[in-house]
């Protein structure tokens, strides 16, 4: 694991501003919007907002640079950060050095990650998402019959497909089976995928799976069923490997599925954000405008 990767997996929030950072508020707000706020250790509470804000930081801090971010006194601060240091979740760079997060934070971090389904945080995405562009959703994955349905989101707008949760989609005619082909490591799909390459151009499939790799998106229009289209984006993990895909779909009549369209933009962020939730290290998605290799042709859309 790179040094990035270790800042990305041990430093879970960032905020902004003084006191708590970003992940702590939130979990704050969901505490009071429960209605139930649990009494607590006041001084675990304070330690750990000197924790989250190291975390929030990316880098090692100085002791005067902590006290200021979490708005404390030095030596209440370096209080707390002896006992951190001695349970080993944060660790000092010599004496009078920096304070970094230590084994035991990676450790947490790690676990957390491996607690984490991206099932369930797939499909919360999705179903936000279908509330957020009033089109039906789906999440698929991996399965041993190929691209598999395991949560569907209909929108209030009925959608007339032959398709629910267990359903298996095909890889070449569909969205969802496209972004599959072009992420998955190809000795994963080749049995399944041999099957659908019968009667098609190889070199023209390979074409149109660099675009879905370049757009980090994949779409149909009318291929596996009539009149329907879709978008579908992958959503990855904190190793970088395809976990699920979500597929946004809807009749022509009420569909945009052009590439810099507000559901193209929609999808591609709540895909991100999904996968940022799982760890994963989302790099800045590619212009709408760009045309990669094969864009335009017929058999791309």
């Amino acid at each position: 694991m790179s040094r990035s990767d270790e800042a990305r997996v041990s430093n879970p929030v960032r905020g902004s501003g003084h006191g708590e950072p970003a992940g702590m508020r939130a979990a704050a707000t969901r505490r009071a919007g429960s209605g139930a706020i649990q009494p607590g250790v006041k001084s675990v509470q304070v330690g750990l907002r000197v924790l989250a804000a190291l975390a929030a930081a990316y880098r090692p801090m100085m002791l005067s640079e902590l006290a200021k971010a979490v708005a404390m006194p030095s030596a209440k601060v370096h209080r707390y950060l002896a006992s951190l240091s001695r349970a080993g979740i944060v660790e000092q760079e010599g004496p009078g050095g920096r304070y970094g997060l230590g084994p035991l934070a990676l450790t947490l971090g790690l676990s957390a990650l491996h607690q984490l389904d991206h099932v369930r945080v797939a499909g919360a995405a999705m179903a936000a998402l279908r509330d957020r562009t009033e089109q039906t959703g789906l999440v698929a994955v991996w399965g041993s019959a190929g691209p598999t349905i395991v949560r569907w989101e209909e929108c209030r707008r009925p959608v007339a497909v032959n398709m629910r949760v267990g359903s298996v989609l095909r890889l070449l005619d569909s969205a969802t089976g496209l972004v599959f082909v072009a992420f998955l490591p190809r000795h994963v799909t080749e049995g399944l995928l041999a099957s659908e390459m019968r009667g098609r151009d190889a070199a023209q499939v390979e074409e149109r799976l660099a675009e879905v790799r370049a757009r980090k998106m994949a779409r149909v229009r009318g291929q596996q069923m009539a009149s329907i289209h879709a978008l579908s984006a992958p959503v990855f993990d904190h190793t970088g490997a395809l976990v699920a895909v979500m597929t946004l779909l809807g009749p022509e009549t009420h569909f945009d599925a052009t590439w810099d369209g507000p559901l193209a933009a929609a999808l591609r962020d709540a895909a991100g954000e999904a996968s940022a939730r799982l760890g994963a290290a989302i790099p800045d998605a590619p212009a709408s405008s760009a045309r990669p290799p094969g864009a335009g042709h017929p058999h791309m859309t």
